[in-house]
């Protein structure tokens, strides 16, 4: 588990709270996803690579200063529920760029279906690819994710997985193929249940989102 952070702020519980909470109103839940993937958000960034320049203050004075070129990195939320964090990503990182993934869960087999895949290809463009998805569940559609990333050349190492929950056996599905990949979470569920939502999870976080 050591390529695997869960985040220590307080306010991630605040946001948890609603989340989890099955009374929550669609705007409630919007706003407390929003809330969470700030806090995800900061945490991720701690791992990106910094340039070292130099400015000018307004008293004529030189300054070094550090910054992260977000023209470096890529976006990759995973539809359709890792909409919700693109947002709270782009807030800090304004110049990232954003491809999709579309993939949905067979509810008889649990397989992951791929429908939609615009990652660009690597042309040492991006240093850092972020996998944006709520939910770490079985891994498969994670997995699959990984799969479209490093089919277009990227390496495991440039990868981390964002996500608000996630279980033992998600984060082991995608380190038992890819062990270099970070991710990054809020909270670590206990278990499953016989439909492989998690539990006590926050239901389906794609309908919460835009549908119920």
């Amino acid at each position: 588990m050591n390529r695997v952070q869960v985040i220590d702020h307080p306010l991630a519980g605040n946001a948890l709270r609603t989340l989890r909470n099955r009374d929550s109103q669609i705007k409630s839940f919007r706003e407390a996803l929003n809330s969470l993937g700030l806090l995800l958000a900061v945490e991720t960034c701690r791992e990106l690579e910094v340039q070292k320049d130099q400015v000018f203050t307004p008293l004529d004075t030189p300054a070094e200063c550090s910054y992260v070129d977000d023209t470096r990195i890529l976006l990759v939320p995973v539809l359709r529920a890792g909409l919700g964090f693109v947002e709270s990503f782009l807030a800090l990182l304004p110049a990232a760029r954003v491809a999709h993934v579309g993939v949905y869960r067979d509810h008889d087999t649990l397989e992951a279906r791929p429908y939609l895949n615009t990652v660009p290809e690597q042309n040492d463009q991006y240093d850092r690819v972020i996998v944006l998805d709520p939910m770490l569940a079985t891994g498969n559609s994670g997995v699959k994710t990984l799969e479209f990333i490093m089919e277009k050349g990227y390496k495991p190492s440039q990868v981390m997985f964002v996500c608000a929950l996630a279980v033992r056996q998600g984060i082991e599905q995608i380190h038992g193929k890819y062990p270099q990949v970070q991710i990054v979470t809020a909270a670590i569920d206990p278990s499953l249940n016989d439909k492989a939502y998690i539990v006590p999870g926050l239901g389906d976080a794609g309908d919460r989102l835009y549908l119920l």
